[in-house]
């Protein structure tokens, strides 16, 4: 795969740093500790050389997080915390930084759209490999997989109801499974003790759910017309590589059960690329890759980036006031029906616009002191994120729908709120079948 996007000196630098900040952070989670200290500093370092490419607008939440962040560390300074965490506020969320960098270097040896493009698919069955093909896709290198099938599906710029909801659904509902979303890394994150095998047994009918209710709604949806549907012509040869991705995962973890799954798909990503690229061409050639994608390619993190760390420095500084203060909740523990409304109360946040990340940062702080079931606890955030994506009419998936595919944001809310209604239910039922 040839880069052609050239950054100027700094960014390339930046890139570097954070391609360093992998290999410090899976060291770091190997054991050596010390190394925590070079991947909080080049994640910093990275995001000062990147600062002149945010926008306005991610400035601006930008300074909101590190003004929550810095406030609440204040208030607990006066409350009596006696600490400054410098290196929790470097690296809270270096385990999803480096998860983002790392897993957009599959990429490199992903490709959905090796058939060939004059072949048109219509009807039932296009639907669902459209759907499938998305969905498997996108569970490994993300929104890179939506894009290339969104413009495929696009009519003169746009895409009407069926294609539009049908590709925001299937690329969110990865979320809820896959292990290389930055969704799944947050819930792990912020749920202390979940495991990902234990969450997949619920996440994964879930998933299914989602599917089937998505199907039923366009095939008997007034409009829907499945038959007449124009599908992608999806490239499922090119599966080996999640498949393998998968299996190296769940291999790596059942080997070293006391790593961080987060740490396994960073450290797997590079892995596979390199062999895979290696393989394809040369190990000197797939290295010169590897460092050209580190070069121009990395320093497009710089949204995430800032998003992450900054988030990270606001969830320190609500945790150590949280922990310090020890805020009454009026419940003694957060039981099935607690979850049922904490679901709720942060759809509804999603759905306004407040971004899951700050939601679940918030609520793991504050439910921190009922020692939540960590199962229960990352389906309500996992469900948040993925429903929410698709629900919330400002969502990053949805503003990338209405820049990207003319889809306007009234529609993006009003297709998807029986789905978001559906999904919410589902959930319920599902908490109250597991954990009641």
């Amino acid at each position: 795969m040839k880069e052609t996007v050239r950054q100027p000196a700094q960014h390339k630098v930046a890139g570097i740093l954070l391609l360093v900040m992998i290999l410090a952070t899976t060291l770091a989670g190997l054991g050596l500790g010390d190394f925590l200290w070079l991947s909080g500093g080049c994640a910093l370092t990275a995001l000062a050389l990147l600062w002149s490419r945010m926008r306005r607008v991610q400035r601006i939440q930008c300074f909101i997080f590190l003004g929550v962040g810095l406030l609440t560390l204040i208030w607990a300074w006066l409350a009596g915390y006696r600490e400054i965490p410098v290196l929790q506020l470097m690296t809270q969320n270096h385990l999803l930084i480096s998860l983002l960098s790392a897993v957009s270097f599959l990429r490199l040896i992903t490709d959905a759209s090796k058939e060939d493009h004059n072949t048109v698919q219509l009807g039932f069955r296009a639907f669902l490999k459209t759907l499938a093909g998305l969905h498997l896709f996108a569970s490994v290198i993300n929104l890179s997989a939506l894009i290339i099938f969104g413009d495929r599906l696009s009519r003169h710029g746009r895409l009407e109801r069926t294609a539009a909801t049908s590709i925001q659904r299937s690329f969110s509902l990865a979320s809820l499974w896959s292990p290389f979303f930055a969704a799944m890394g947050t819930c792990l994150l912020y749920a202390p003790g979940a495991r990902l095998a234990d969450l997949w047994g619920l996440s994964v009918p879930l998933c299914l759910f989602g599917f089937a209710f998505t199907l039923a709604e366009h095939r008997f949806r007034r409009g829907g017309d499945l038959e007449a549907f124009e599908g992608y012509p999806v490239n499922f040869r090119a599966l080996w590589v999640p498949l393998i991705m998968v299996i190296c995962v769940l291999l790596a973890h059942r080997a070293l059960p006391s790593v961080s799954v987060l740490v396994l798909v960073s450290a797997l990503s590079l892995v596979v690329t390199t062999a895979v690229l290696a393989w394809r061409q040369s190990l000197s050639r797939s290295l010169s890759t590897i460092r050209d994608f580190s070069c121009n390619r990395l320093p497009d993190m710089y949204g995430e980036l800032a998003l992450f760390l900054c988030a990270g420095i606001m969830a320190t500084g609500l945790s150590v006031l949280v922990s310090q203060t020890a805020p009454e909740l009026g419940i003694d523990a957060f039981t099935s029906g607690a979850a049922i409304a904490v679901l709720a109360i942060l759809l509804t946040l999603a759905i306004i616009g407040v971004h899951a990340l700050i939601s679940i940062v918030a609520t793991s702080a504050i439910l921190a002191p009922l020692n939540p079931d960590p199962i229960l606890l990352a389906l309500v955030f996992i469900v948040t994120w993925s429903v929410g994506a698709t629900g919330g009419p400002i969502s990053g998936l949805n503003l990338a729908m209405q820049s990207r595919y003319n889809v306007k944001a009234w529609e993006c809310f009003t297709w998807n709120i029986a789905y978001t209604l559906a999904m919410f239910t589902g959930t319920s039922v599902l908490i109250l079948a597991a954990f009641a």
